[in-house]
């Protein structure tokens, strides 16, 4: 049986996967011969207005014999019992799918997470789709978790990492979190690019800990199971620890990237796009970098924000510069929200050069618009056509720039990991 949740959590706490990973440690102390495969983590479009924090659904499978009464159970008292109900933007859902619908329908889950992981879907198309494969739903509050729970189950993983969870005691939540900071750039330095995100080299900061109230201490993030629990090995916790759990996961994939059109854009869509820029970028307070480019078949403004080096990046390109971009849409339906830039043509600059005199070697000077120019010294006269037009270079190069540690999404593949 497969068994997928979402929509537990709020901004001011809780977390899906400490939902998820209480659930794994029930069954297993209730049911000691009970074989359940590692759970998974799968986020969704992180574009959506309505997501708590990072949207991500869980799921897990277990080989039951089909009497699973009581295992339901378990899930949905613990569901009501932690999931933030008191927020309005909370509205678990839960579901049970057997074996043989997961197997006969898992095309149609897999095109339902493609939707879902990179466009917007309605809780209306979700029902439509949880009836279609005989799943076991329920919903609380307008249950908008379903369409988490669908989405998650239909992620094939085609790409995929995996994210060792570390938990706080309970009289920790809220509280600063404390893990020796010399100790996580000694893991990074070992280990490192296979287990990645941990820190930002630049601000000598630690970028694997969330800041909010919620029961993780750190997330590492990896390749394969054995270099996140070898990263887990080396670090140094100056605070209890509850417990750790690892998730199979989507993140770091670029799962959500759809190439479109820019014409073919909707709001909310995680998508690459592909232009010329029509329009010299222009930064506003705070850095905030913006400009607009051109397909052919619409234009649309891209932003870079000023809490990353992609405003640096965009802020140095000029009209006819090609550019692919990964990014999406959010609240602002006219503008598209970068997280790379890859430059695939840059256009060449000039400056103008008044000639140097033939006879003397010296700057000859302009004497006017469209009147040519003269030398001071030996009074030879030159026309217009003799201006001098020298190439600037540009501090630019033909490759993909990245936002740098701490400010990427989770789904965002990093340049560490393009090879795999």
């Amino acid at each position: 049986m497969f068994i997928a949740l979402d929509d537990t959590d709020s901004t001011e706490g809780m977390c899906t996967t400490y939902l998820t990973t209480l659930i794994l440690r029930k069954l297993r102390n209730k049911y000691p011969n009970l074989n359940m495969g590692m759970p998974n983590l799968v986020r969704l479009n992180p574009n959506i207005p309505y997501k708590t924090r990072g949207n991500g659904a869980c799921w897990f499978h277990i080989d039951d014999d089909g009497d699973n009464k009581d295992i339901k159970t378990i899930v949905l008292e613990f569901l009501k019992k932690y999931s933030v109900f008191e927020d309005e933007n909370t509205n678990p859902a839960c579901l049970f799918l057997d074996d043989e619908n997961f197997r006969k329908n898992f095309e149609i889950l897999n095109k339902f997470y493609k939707k879902a992981v990179s466009q917007l879907y309605t809780i209306e198309e979700a029902d439509e789709t949880g009836k279609k494969i005989n799943a076991d739903v329920y919903k609380f509050k307008n249950g908008r978790g379903i369409i988490g729970c669908l989405g998650g189950l239909g992620c094939d993983f085609a790409d995929l990492t995996y994210e060792l969870l570390v938990y706080r005691t309970e009289e920790n939540f809220g509280k600063e979190r404390n893990i020796d900071v010399e100790s996580v750039f000694e893991m990074h330095e070992l280990l490192y690019p296979e287990t990645f995100d941990n820190v930002n080299e630049e601000e000598h900061k630690l970028v694997f800990m969330p800041h909010g109230k919620d029961p993780i201490l750190c997330g590492i993030r990896g390749n394969n199971v054995d270099v996140v629990n070898k990263a887990f090995s080396m670090l140094k916790f100056r605070e209890e620890i509850s417990f750790m759990q690892i998730f199979r996961t989507n993140q770091h994939t670029d799962a959500h990237l759809m190439p479109k059109k820019i014409s073919k854009l909707n709001q909310y869509d995680a998508a690459i796009i592909e232009g010329n820029v029509i329009e010299n970028p222009k930064r506003i307070e705070k850095g905030h970098t913006f400009f607009k480019i051109s397909d052919g078949t619409a234009n649309i403004i891209c932003a870079a924000y000023g809490v990353t080096r992609l405003k640096n990046i965009a802020f140095n390109l000029v009209k006819e510069d090609k550019v692919r971009l990964c990014g999406g849409i959010e609240s602002h339906k006219d503008t598209f929200n970068i997280e790379k830039i890859e430059i695939i043509e840059l256009a060449k600059i000039y400056k103008k050069e008044n000639p140097i005199c033939p006879n003397c070697k010296i700057r000859m000077k302009s004497e006017g618009k469209d009147k040519g120019f003269q030398c001071k010294k030996c009074k030879l006269r030159l026309k217009n056509d003799a201006v001098r037009f020298i190439e600037i270079p540009r501090n630019l190069k033909q490759e993909i720039y990245e936002v740098e540690p701490g400010h990427r999404r989770h789904l965002s593949k990093q340049l560490c990991r393009y090879k795999i």
